[in-house]
């Protein structure tokens, strides 16, 4: 069951107002998220019986629950005002939907391969059971999906110790005449929360497009309350007036241009070049 992150502790600085702002003015984005994520754990739960229990489900189970997870949390640390979290945590939760979307469409073949290879054993000499990593990435995916890859691109980036997005998460009232350094800063921005709750939107999409895909492999009991979420969702994400990230080219080099950025609804946007 995904909840709302509880009320902060009064003496967390910046968080119990950026909960009780992120209440007022975002209720509605934190509903769909919300929304989209109870719809995922009941297809999983369901899920859970012996006809759907084959290994190519459960090694999709296990990548898109790390991202169910993540997605969580990141609504969490947008509720209290931990911006910072909740881009890494996205970035998380796009890399991990990529790689069950990739187990998917394989038939999970990497993964028997490594099953076959010893993947879950026992290591006698050091008393214990043996999960071999084995590195798993699904840069096919990243690199094609119309949702999954610029998310992950673009999160990656702002997660990144780059001058620019430390810039972006800690110090965006600077300008070139000053730099305004924040340490710790939960306090509410709109933009920042408008971005990360439209990423975790889109997450939820194409996750959805993924069940809807995978129909036979998960037990999808109610196809068009899919649909309508996802159509909602959608219309959220495309909703005119949010703080939104444009990829552009600027003189050879890829940019971000955010548009409507402002740290309050009563302030006037502006525009950010990343």
């Amino acid at each position: 069951m995904a909840t709302r992150a509880p009320k902060p502790p009064a003496d967390a600085s910046g968080s119990p107002g950026a909960y009780r702002q992120t209440t007022f003015v975002l209720s509605g984005d934190v509903e769909c998220v919300l929304d989209g994520l109870n719809l995922e754990g009941s297809i999983a739960d369901a899920s859970s019986g012996a006809k759907f229990r084959t290994q190519k489900m459960v090694a999709a189970l296990g990548l898109w629950s790390r991202s169910w997870l993540s997605r969580l949390e990141a609504l969490h640390a947008i509720e209290w005002g931990n911006y910072v979290a909740a881009i890494t945590l996205v970035r998380a939760a796009a890399d991990y939907q990529a790689s069950s979307l990739y187990v998917l469409r394989t038939d999970a073949a990497e993964w028997a391969e490594w099953l076959e290879g010893g993947g879950i054993a026992l290591a006698p000499d050091q008393h214990a059971t043996e999960f071999r990593l084995h590195a798993f990435r699904a840069a096919e995916v990243l690199a094609a999906h119309d949702i999954l890859g610029p998310v992950y691109r673009t999160t990656m980036d702002l997660s990144l110790s780059h001058f620019g997005s430390t810039l972006l998460v800690a110090g965006n009232e600077s300008g070139p005449d000053r730099v305004l350094m924040t340490f710790g800063d939960r306090d509410f921005h709109l933009g920042l929360a408008e971005l990360c709750l439209g990423w975790l939107a889109q997450l939820g999409m194409a996750q959805a497009d993924a069940l809807a895909e995978f129909g036979g492999v998960f037990a999808i009991t109610d196809r068009p309350r899919l649909d309508t979420w996802r159509a909602g969702a959608g219309k959220l994400v495309d909703g005119t007036g949010r703080c939104r990230l444009e990829t552009i080219e600027r003189d050879g080099e890829k940019r971000y241009l955010v548009h409507n950025w402002r740290r309050e609804p009563r302030s006037a946007p502006k525009r950010l070049l990343l």
